[in-house]
């Protein structure tokens, strides 16, 4: 690689990487809610489980490639706040919702992966 291009790699990697952060953060509003409330309203479980999977997905991808850093740090962090805010979710949902949760979470996490 070029010095430019692997300079414009690791500026769009990191660029990349904050957005990501981001959005790995964007349910804390929603996780402030539940805990005033002590209770998860409706909320759905699928969208962190799914980004979970997600993210276990990409380690999986990136352990596989070389030079990725990157990519392992940031869903590394994924697969830690997902975890915590399913976790959350589980401890706050009324039954019916947490066994619903934890059909999935084994359905794509244990079986999927």
């Amino acid at each position: 690689m070029t010095g430019t291009l692997a300079h414009l790699t690791l500026a769009f990697g990191l660029l990349g990487n904050i957005v990501s952060f981001m959005v790995f953060l964007s349910p804390i509003p929603t996780f402030y809610k539940v805990y005033k409330k002590k209770s998860t309203e409706g909320f759905q479980s699928a969208p962190y489980v799914v980004g979970l999977f997600s993210a276990m997905l990409w380690i999986y991808y990136a352990l596989l490639k070389t030079n990725v850093l990157l990519l392992i740090t940031i869903n590394s962090f994924g697969c830690v706040i997902e975890t915590v805010y399913i976790v959350f979710f589980l401890f706050y949902a009324p039954k019916k919702a947490r066994m619903e949760s934890l059909k999935l979470i084994i359905l794509l996490i244990f079986v999927g992966f």
